[in-house]
């Protein structure tokens, strides 16, 4: 075997993520623009939401009867939850984003397509060198469907288990020979990832590249183009002719925050090829990185995010309510200790306090917790509040100091590892570049202010300020409250509970208002609240049967009560009514 040339030894990649080999076998196709096409037509079935749950989800090997194995086997039966992935409502969103950018990226790139032809004889540096004309396509005549979209969010909450498991629910690599009757010899890529290289340069992406699809096609690009020397500018233009020779479906590039590292102008550029590759050559670019990319990606790769319903994904720590209990209720399951320890709300809000929400750090917990009590615990091996403070203190020792201003929500702890929690700023140009709506998951949904750029149930949000509007709210004090109620609830919750919720809201508030601006018992006062009162009696002499005012003739009703006597009434739509809407 030769030596390896320095570039080799330099830019030495590893395939982080292998997926399958399959020969074509071709799927009519339902929607029109997919029809025709075999890059498409070679591609698994749209995936239903069951499906997906069902093959994301990564569980430990369990039974019961384990709990009686010998201690040393229990160990090595519990490091298996280092693996464990519960399906949460963001890995289901990925996927279908995934989905829809793979197959919208190729319906303008169909091989059998005169332009896609036409770009070979052309070559792709003249291709990239001339972009886009006024009708958006190269001067092959290829108008690019490709989009882009980024998922950003805290180290540890699965950004890149997320985009894996859903990239690994597809073929990387199809084999074609054969398509309607005629010759088609090809080896399709559906799908590549790479980490950012180690020195954020380009020429380190492109060389990463190249030995990536030598690895996965058994091709020799990398020594034919690449290990002598080539300039950035040379392998640009190689790069794309690959992308496009072998049907590349998606690029998706993790720990994209390592750009923020390079020298002053090095991140633009690679972020402007990006661009490139998506409106130029048509190649769908998924970026991936902590909150300390943000400030990168609202600029020139924004351009890349047209509107094409995709949108950004930013995923945060869990905060508690629902999402959060079902996540460790499931987990709680996976448990090996000789005693079965049940999840009570002491230890939930512990687990919460010591990993702030964060997955990765309430997995190793649990599991080093049960590692703990089978080796140095009582015979019983009971995992207790107690335990669960004293493993954080001793064996995570490391993110305690950053969990801790989490918890205290310490500004500038949290400036000191960016990761954390983006900057306002930040995140406020982010939104503002953002061309569609950001879907926000987790902790940051309390803090951002909705607006048109964050993804929202705007027919919920309305239903709500109805609601408080026919409770006697203002217009100013209806939208605060609805928001309020949204804001610290997951989208998933029952409207009705949402509704109890609001006048909750607004009963407090009217109660607080009388505290804080008790009117003046001055004469006029008096006089006119002594006509107000003489008017109500008149009115309640002539109110209707079904009047609202009704429901509310004496004073000291609660809200509770009154929402109650409305329904007897039959003035408002019952529990069961309400759950019956579609909102």
């Amino acid at each position: 075997m030769g030596k390896k040339t320095n570039t080799e030894r330099v830019y030495h990649y590893t395939p982080s993520l292998i997926g399958k080999q399959v020969g074509a076998q071709y799927t009519p196709q339902v929607i029109g623009g997919y029809k025709n096409n075999p890059f498409i037509e070679a591609l698994p079935s749209i995936f239903e939401e069951e499906y997906v749950a069902t093959h994301v989800g990564k569980y430990p090997d369990y039974k019961e009867e384990q709990r009686k194995l010998g201690k040393q086997t229990r160990l090595h039966l519990i490091q298996q939850i280092s693996d464990y992935v519960e399906p949460l409502p963001s890995h289901l969103l990925v996927e279908q984003r995934l989905s829809r950018l793979i197959r919208h990226g190729y319906k303008a790139r169909n091989p059998f397509f005169p332009e896609t032809v036409r770009q070979f004889h052309f070559g792709f540096k003249e291709i990239l060198d001339a972009g886009v004309g006024m009708g958006g396509a190269n001067v092959a005549g290829v108008r690019s469907t490709a989009t882009g979209f980024a998922i950003l969010g805290v180290s540890g909450q699965g950004k890149t288990t997320a985009i894996e498991s859903s990239l690994l629910l597809y073929p990387q690599v199809i084999h074609h020979s054969y398509y309607n009757g005629q010759p088609f010899i090809r080896k399709q890529l559906v799908w590549l990832k790479l980490n950012c290289p180690f020195d954020g340069s380009l020429k380190g992406l492109c060389l990463n590249f190249f030995q990536a699809v030598d690895s996965h096609l058994g091709t020799n690009y990398f020594r034919k183009f690449a290990s002598k020397g080539s300039s950035v500018d040379i392998l640009i233009p190689i790069m794309a002719h690959i992308s496009t020779l072998h049907g590349l479906g998606t690029l998706v590039i993790d720990e994209i925050q390592n750009l923020s590292f390079m020298k002053s102008g090095g991140a633009e550029r690679m972020l402007n090829y990006f661009t490139q590759l998506i409106n130029t050559i048509g190649v769908p670019v998924v970026l991936i990185g902590t909150f300390k990319a943000m400030k990168l990606l609202s600029g020139s790769f924004s351009q890349a995010r047209r509107s094409t319903g995709q949108g950004d994904l930013i995923m945060d720590r869990l905060n508690k309510g629902e999402e959060w209990n079902y996540f460790l209720e499931r987990l709680w399951k996976y448990q090996w200790t000789s005693t079965s320890t049940k999840l009570n709300e002491a230890i939930k809000n512990t687990m919460y306090d010591l990993s702030q929400g964060i997955v990765d750090i309430a997995v190793k917990l649990y599991m080093l917790s049960q590692w703990e009590v089978i080796m140095y615990g009582d015979e019983k091996e009971r995992i207790t509040v107690s335990v669960l403070k004293d493993v954080a203190n001793r064996h995570m020792q490391l993110v305690q100091p950053l969990l801790k201003a989490l918890k205290r929500n310490d500004p500038s702890g949290k400036m000191l590892v960016d990761d954390l929690r983006p900057t306002w700023d930040a995140l406020d140009e982010f939104l503002q570049k953002a061309t569609e709506k950001v879907s926000l998951h987790g902790e940051i949904r309390t803090m951002v202010k909705r607006d048109e750029k964050t993804e929202m149930d705007h027919e919920r949000y309305l239903e709500l300020v109805k609601t408080a509007l026919d409770f006697g709210a203002t217009a100013n004090i209806a939208e605060e409250i609805a928001e309020r109620v949204l804001h610290r609830n997951e989208s998933e919750k029952n409207i009705v509970a949402l509704r109890r919720e609001v006048l909750e809201e607004l009963e407090a508030h009217v109660a607080a208002s009388d505290i804080v601006n008790p009117q003046p018992a001055t004469k006029s006062t008096c006089d006119t609240k002594s006509k107000s009162r003489k008017l109500r009696k008149k009115e309640q002499a002539v109110l209707d049967e079904d009047d609202l005012r009704n429901a509310a003739k004496d004073s000291n009703v609660k809200g509770e009560e009154l929402y109650a006597k409305l329904v007897e009434q039959g003035s408002v739509a019952t529990d069961e009514d309400l759950s019956r809407l579609i909102v």
